[in-house]
């Protein structure tokens, strides 16, 4: 009995922690199952224990584990089951091997502050001390020659600025040769640099040349040295650094040569991480040191992103057709994509089939010349150029060609000159071309349809990934391919030749594939994102129908804003993924499988995290996503998208929200390289500001946040505000195991950061030493009344001093968004008239999950007031739809039996008001397709749809699913459908009778005889004597429910202008 009660006893909910370490537990459990099952499967392969000196294959599988391990956790487990295997071998061995002594990688940075650090840096103080008495014991600012200037600029950025790099010193005395690109942000000097980088930069120049933005703010002592610079107008550059560093050492009488060089730029930082006042952190140090990869903003992107200059004038709202508009996704933008990726499969299997065509009067390259020409409109530029190339091994003739030519729109000029560096090719190698080349070059294309790159640049990253799988296929040990590493990277290069000629697309050079790391360096500035809003807005305005989708898109952008998530991660969320009550958080994880077709994977195990959204977000759009996530709870489906398509659960396609997002800023820009993917690097920078600088001046100008905004942000997520935990707090809410990649890829403001820190430290000194370092001249008439012997005030004189540096600065402030905010229309404010609408549709803004669910309470309570405050709708509303639907749940045949329900199963339930839920696919088909339609069928021929609904509610049936009529009566079945059929997909339409064909009238039933003849020996017949009008799916094998349920719905829901007899 006690074992009964506990077994009957409910099973206690469980917290999230401890589902989460389930989850972990799991997950940990089928990882070591993976490893063991590789690493078995391997040994087994190479007959491991068999082997004479097992030892020596240890290197093979050290390699093996290398290159199979897909994250850091398998590595370690594979080496620790590795050392368990041979321990368990070992036991029935005389002589025991050795135990595997190599672990994954693991090795600590370099401290920073060490020894022989601290004794280096007493030398650098040695200097300092020298330096500092040459400029003391100079009698004027007119005692310093041009190039003691110009060496006192470096060496002071690199003591005092943390420029301590070759590169990024060449960058400043390439900046001092034309000093233009220098900004100014409150007070604080902003120097664009672009060093050279070996692999590792935002700014492309070739395939053999990349350079980084890297943001220098001078100290207070460098900025003087450049205003005497700028006051002298000094513009002969003409010696390198290491000749002006000679000269200051000359100066102070020290020796200089190559090592003193290299060793000034090893530890010139002994003196700026230690300057009074100078709080910076070790990341931020490292940063500046080129420790840690990381790269700024270029003048051109950190103007987009402070003053953006918009497109004027901007195109009126007016002007803009929401539903025809071709750059924004509806419904049916999906099913293009999906037309686009059937193409390229369909092309890449037909191709495949003439390659291997072994009997023919037709050469292969004739019979893909003529496929090409009869399915020309189905091929994109991606498969075009690499059909033509292929066409072009064969060498054909002018005449050949040609009509190609008129369908691909190619010179023929061209494709004969590509011709001449061809052999001729035997049939049988064109396989070699398409496997290699042309099958993954097809493959590789498919995301980049959609893609807002430049063309060349996606060129060039299809070619990076068909090289790297080679030679990782190759690194895996498959010997089949390891004659393809080289063969594949020249057809490669035959295949780009061909389209250099063709269509001039730009060189690329190979071997640099592997070897180079070009971050996108880009932030969407506050004022882009609030113009960007504003544009929304003003679509929900003017198109009623679409602002569910407006809606939905405004929340996925307000997300991707505040808090990095990918697009993939936001659109994979489910209603159970959001958690809390008033303070809400998106818990983000993997769930699902191939077998259920919902499998959802992340990026890498890392990105498993928990979102706290309601810190985040700003108040007005966290209400706007908390009132979302509760509408979508009282739906009760937990495992339904939080984001799905209209009256459906499907998760959105990726496309309906990166397409209204290029169209915004297309028509906000006239250039930009803004991606969807912008919004996470945008979070980064604004996190990264938040929690690690003062409101003023950097978080108050480069973000939208309000001082309020900022110390609640670091109350909730600073836990400890000394130490490094902030950029680990950062990363985690990424997803990034450790912030290595926050700064390689995504933190684009470090050198900002690091340079405003520094410009902290005021060295004491007086104004009579400030006018001769700044090269003092009447004009400044900050300094023409004070006192040579009193202390220098850099506070006071900032912004003076910042001015000093600046040339014109018009152009680059001249910045129109207040003129693009006030034009934007505003929102409109008209109240939302839902009894214009049949309820379901989107133009009635209430979902049919919604509407269903409204019925169904009142169908349980039959109390409208209480069901219109849980559902949260207007209570004359849902008094309206609980009115009619009890007066339709009434009506009568002849026969007296209820038309809409069947007596035997409405038992249960004393008054039924709605019929029940319709589930399969194809049902769920014909459903949505009614609902898309019928309000717009009704504002075109409101008398068509009201004959339609009267007609139902006089023939309906509870016994059948459609409706029907005698032979007698055949012309009213004529006219129902003529004024129903547009209503419910074309596809499911199904005449049910005897002999329709001959006894059916072309001339009075032309369109029911139309649709007798569509009928298959998969429909079903009947013996009946009459003739029933139905839906019917062929996949299911049965009439659909649908059709009643849709006008039944439609019945209940209707407008108040339509009434029904």
């Amino acid at each position: 009995m006690l074992l009964s009660n506990i077994q009957m006893k409910k099973k206690q909910p469980q917290y999230a922690e401890n589902r989460r370490k389930q989850n972990r537990d799991y997950q940990e459990k089928q990882l070591q199952i993976d490893v063991e099952q590789e690493l078995l499967q391997y040994f087994k392969e190479h007959e491991f224990e068999k082997r004479e000196n097992p030892e020596a294959f240890y290197p093979a599988i050290y390699e093996f584990i290398k290159h199979k391990a897909p994250s850091l956790a398998w590595k370690r487990y594979a080496h620790e089951f590795f050392r368990t295997y041979i321990k368990k071998i070992n036991l029935n061995l005389h002589e025991a091997l050795a135990l595997p002594n190599l672990t994954f990688e693991m090795k600590r940075d370099q401290p920073v502050f060490t020894m022989n650090w601290i004794e280096k840096g007493h030398q650098i103080d040695e200097i300092m001390d020298k330096l500092w008495d040459y400029w003391v014991l100079v009698n004027n600012s007119q005692a310093f020659s041009d190039d003691e200037i110009i060496g006192n600029i470096l060496i002071s950025a690199m003591l005092y600025s943390g420029l301590n790099q070759k590169a990024s010193l060449d960058a400043l005395l390439e900046h001092l040769k034309n000093p233009e690109k220098i900004r100014n942000l409150e007070n604080i000097n902003i120097i664009f640099l672009e060093p050279l980088s070996s692999s590792y930069g935002d700014l492309f120049i070739d395939e053999k040349t990349i350079r980084k933005s890297r943001n220098f703010i001078p100290d207070q002592i460098t900025r003087l040295w450049l205003i005497h610079f700028n006051t002298r107008n000094i513009r002969s550059v003409n010696q390198n650094i290491e000749e002006y560093l000679q000269t200051i050492f000359n100066k102070i009488e020290v020796p200089f040569d190559s090592k003193t060089y290299k060793f000034l730029c090893n530890y010139a930082n002994f003196n700026w991480m230690q300057l009074p006042k100078v709080n910076i952190d070790p990341a931020l140090s490292q940063c500046l040191l080129e420790n840690i990869q990381t790269c700024g903003l270029s003048e051109a992107e950190f103007e987009r992103f402070l003053q953006p200059k918009f497109k004027y004038k901007q195109n009126s709202i007016d002007d803009i057709d929401i539903e025809k508009s071709s750059t924004i996704v509806r419904p049916s933008y999906s099913d293009d994509v999906q037309l686009l990726l059937d193409n390229v499969i369909r092309i890449h299997k037909d191709l495949l089939q003439l390659i291997r065509t072994t009997q023919s009067n037709q050469s292969i390259y004739v019979l893909i010349i003529e496929y090409c020409i009869k399915n020309a409109d189905n091929f994109n530029e991606y498969s075009k150029r690499v059909t033509l190339w292929l066409i072009s091994l064969y060498k054909p003739t002018l005449e050949q060609i040609q009509p190609l030519a008129e369908c691909f729109s190619f010179c023929t000029d061209k494709f004969q000159k590509s011709l001449h560096q061809n052999k001729p090719l035997a049939d049988s190698s064109i396989y070699t071309y398409y496997s290699r080349i042309a099958e993954p070059w097809l493959t590789h294309s498919l995301q980049y349809l959609d893609s807002e790159d430049d063309f060349n640049i996606s060129i060039a990253k299809i070619y990076q990934q068909i090289v790297t799988n080679t030679r990782l296929a190759d690194d895996a040990g498959q010997p089949e391919f390891k004659k393809s590493v080289g063969e594949t990277s020249r057809m490669l290069k035959r295949f780009h030749k061909f389209q250099q000629i063709l269509f001039q697309t730009e060189s690329i050079e190979f071997e640099s594939f592997a070897l180079q790391n070009r971050p996108k360096a880009r932030i969407i500035g506050p004022l882009t994102y609030q113009s960007f809003m504003n544009k929304l807005d003003a679509f929900f305005s003017s198109s009623p129908s679409q602002e569910n989708t407006y809606k939905v898109l405004k929340i996925i952008y307000i997300l991707a804003y505040r808090t990095g998530m990918r697009l993939d991660e936001i659109l994979g969320l489910r209603v159970q993924d959001v958690e809390g009550l008033s303070c809400l958080s998106v818990w983000i994880r993997p769930y699902g499988s191939i077998k259920t077709g919902n499998l959802h994977e992340l990026k890498t195990d890392s990105s498993e995290r928990n979102v706290p959204v309601y810190v985040l977000l700003k108040a007005d759009e966290y209400q706007l996503f908390h009132s979302y996530v509760v509408e979508q709870r009282l739906l009760n489906q937990r495992n339904s998208y939080l984001f799905r398509t209209w009256n459906g659960n499907r998760k959105l396609n990726q496309y309906t929200v990166t397409a209204p997002f290029r169209m915004i800023m297309n028509r906000l820009f006239k250039h930009h390289s803004y991606s969807f993917h912008s919004f996470r690097h945008t979070t980064t920078n604004q996190l990264s500001l938040l929690l690690n600088c003062d409101y003023a001046p950097l978080v108050k100008n480069l973000t939208d946040y309000s001082e309020d905004e900022y110390y609640s942000i670091r109350t909730e997520l600073l836990r400890n505000p000394n130490g490094q935990n902030h950029w680990f707090i950062i990363a985690h809410l990424l997803g990034h195991i450790d912030p290595t990649e926050t700064f390689k890829s995504y933190i684009h403001l470090s050198y900002l950061m690091a340079g405003h820190k520094i410009l902290q430290y005021h060295p004491d000194i007086d104004n009579q030493f400030a006018k001769k370092i700044m090269g003092y001249q009447p004009s400044f008439n900050f300094l023409n009344t004070v006192k040579d012997s009193a202390p220098f005030n850099f506070e006071k004189h900032s912004s003076h001093l910042s001015q000093q540096l600046l040339n014109d600065q018009t152009s680059w402030l001249d910045s129109n968004v207040e003129d693009i905010l006030s034009e934007t229309t505003s929102v409109s404010s008209k109240k939302h008239n839902f009894f214009k609408y049949f309820a379901g549709t989107k133009e009635s803004k209430i979902s049919l999950n919604v509407f269903f669910k409204c019925l169904n309470l009142l169908e349980i309570s039959n109390d409208p007031h209480q069901v219109s405050i849980e559902i949260g709708l207007p209570l004359e509303l849902v008094q309206y739809w609980y009115e009619n639907a009890k007066q339709l749940s009434q009506i009568r045949s002849q026969k007296n039996k209820l038309r809409l329900f069947d007596q035997k199963y409405t038992n249960d339930i004393t008054s039924p008001l709605k019929p029940a839920m319709i589930d399969t696919n194809e049902e769920q088909t014909a459903m949505i397709f009614f609902f898309e339609n019928i309000q717009k069928k009704f504002e075109q021929d409101p008398h068509q749809i009201e004959a339609v609904l009267e007609t139902f509610l006089s023939r309906v049936t509870a016994s059948h699913t459609g409706i029907h009529y005698r032979w007698n009566k055949i012309d009213q079945l004529e006219s129902f459908y003529s004024k129903v059929k547009d209503l419910f997909p074309p596809k499911f339409w199904h005449l049910l009778g005897q002999n329709l064909i001959e006894s059916l009238d072309a001339k009075k039933q032309p369109l029911l005889k139309k649709l007798a003849k569509l009928n298959t020996p998969n429909h079903p017949k009947t013996q009946e004597n009459y003739v029933r009008l139905q839906l019917y799916s062929i996949k299911d094998g049965k009439a659909l429910a649908a059709f009643k349920f849709c006008l039944h719905l439609a019945c209940i829901g209707r407008p108040t202008s339509l009434i029904l007899k």
